[in-house]
């Protein structure tokens, strides 16, 4: 008699161990698939902010150049001053640091 309730016990504790795990098992599943479902309309979202900011861009007039991260950027090109900073260095100086 101790036997068969001993055993029963064992299986009834096996069960619900085998259903907890695969209860995590399918929650883990569930929220990997959120997750990437999440990526997915993030990405889409991104997209259609890009495409309508190219559309506004263009209706303007505006040239829109595609940069390496897969956003908009004007075509402008912007001017700066440069000033010469280099000097000319003595040949005999260079002379000197090369042949020691």
């Amino acid at each position: 008699k101790q036997w068969y309730q001993r055993r029963v016990r064992d299986l009834t504790e096996k069960l619900a161990y085998d259903s907890a795990v695969r209860k995590k098992k399918l929650q883990q599943e569930l929220t990997q698939v959120k997750k990437e479902t999440n990526f997915y309309l993030d990405q889409v979202d991104k997209k259609k902010q890009i495409t309508a900011i190219k559309r506004k861009r263009e209706e303007k007039g505006l040239s829109v150049v595609e940069s390496g991260a897969g956003e908009p950027a004007t075509a402008k090109q912007r001017q700066f001053a440069v000033s010469k900073t280099e000097k000319k260095i003595p040949g005999s100086l260079l002379a000197n640091v090369f042949t020691q």
